[in-house]
């Protein structure tokens, strides 16, 4: 286990928010993971008046960008599809999205970009550790990675200090907060969205974090004419993946001790999050005008996506697809090679599964495995 990992999710973290996280966490940073900790306390801490600069020289600009339309969200739970879709949809160059400097460094983004470009770059040089896919700083990252910068209510920080996951879990479902707490996360996600409107120019931006498919109707309420395009997956496939990523990203970037049996733990939260999203995803999925909502098969994705954008576009109305196809096609001739993770699931992930998913596989006709006794 490396001491130090310099792409370290929270290197970007503003000082507030990282040291209110270790106040919460009651500083309770497990002994080989200090030099990581100190390294991150010191990198907020020096361009601590890097950020407070920034928002004096630009946040009266920032809190007036608002662009044209409103942003196009990408949809569904945590190893579904959604970055092959958001990456695919990224090369149409009528979106804005969160590139990696204004992910990983975004309060620090506008006056220090250039200069922190080599180390985001060399950050992400190896790619994502739970499966094959490779970062590029041409290619859009998750939002959530700009939030949790901003905020400690962001799901992604129960991989830092899995001792509380539980405190953290209230980022995949935000109305459950405290009104109190619920105003600081919307001003939280408004400002980085305002922001990157900004150095964006306007341009309507296509979003996209997992934990956004339990996040949108607050999301509706703040952004009324957005579009939104949920991508869906075989429920075992899904979900097996999804225990392996947070197991590896657990052994990488977890600061404090995780609780007992996690592996256990771990498959029933992440159960009982894909339950609460796609139940009230498909209560949703009524109330959305025609041209707003669109679903998409992982499955007819991946077998026909100039196709299946085709579709979507058509659906949601959105200019642009023939001028864009070409490099939706060069983008999927790159992908041609790329072998997903093949990942064997055992009797008791597939009785949890079964036991709490059935309305999933009714909706979309999945087929059950049968159960077999461990």
């Amino acid at each position: 286990m490396e001491l130090i990992n310099p792409g370290h999710f929270l290197m970007g973290v503003r000082a507030d928010t990282w040291y209110k996280l270790l106040r919460e966490n009651r500083f309770a940073v497990r002994p080989e993971k200090i030099p990581q900790a100190l390294l991150i306390s010191a990198v907020s801490t020096a361009l601590s008046p890097v950020a407070a600069l920034e928002k004096v020289v630009y946040d009266k600009r920032i809190m007036a960008s608002k662009p044209e339309k409103d942003p196009v969200f990408v949809l569904g739970h945590w190893r579904s599809g959604t970055t092959y879709l958001q990456h695919m949809l990224s090369r149409d160059e009528q979106f804005g999205w969160f590139d990696p400097v204004n992910t990983v460094v975004l309060p620090y983004s506008l006056l220090l970009g250039k200069v922190l470009t080599g180390p985001v770059k060399k950050g992400i040089a190896n790619g994502r550790p739970m499966d094959n896919v490779q970062y590029s700083m041409d290619l859009p990252m998750e939002e959530t990675f700009a939030l949790l910068t901003q905020t400690d209510h962001d799901i992604i920080h129960m991989i830092a200090f899995p001792g509380q996951f539980q405190r953290y879990i209230s980022g995949a479902f935000v109305e459950d907060l405290p009104p109190a707490e619920l105003a600081k996360w919307r001003k939280a996600y408004d400002y980085i969205i305002r922001k990157l409107t900004y150095i964006k120019d306007g341009k309507q931006l296509l979003l996209k974090s997992p934990d956004n498919t339990g996040h949108i109707p607050v999301l509706r309420e703040m952004y009324p004419d957005a579009r939104f395009i949920n991508i869906h997956r075989d429920p075992y496939k899904t979900i097996r993946s999804t225990v392996h990523m947070f197991s590896t990203q657990l052994e990488i970037s977890a600061l404090t001790r995780p609780p007992a049996d996690v592996e256990v733990l771990m498959e029933d939260t992440i159960i009982s999050i894909f339950e609460r999203m796609y139940r009230q995803l498909f209560q949703l999925e009524k109330t959305f005008p025609d041209n707003r909502y669109a679903d998409v098969a992982f499955t007819d994705f991946t077998r026909d996506p100039i196709g299946t954008l085709r579709e979507v576009y058509r659906k949601l109305e959105l200019e642009g697809y023939e001028e864009a196809r070409p490099r939706f096609q060069a983008y999927a001739d790159s992908q041609k090679n790329y072998r997903k993770n093949r990942l064997e699931i055992g009797p008791r992930l597939i009785r949890k599964i079964n036991a709490r998913l059935g309305f999933y596989f009714d909706h979309y006709g999945y087929d059950r495995m049968e159960e077999e006794e461990e």
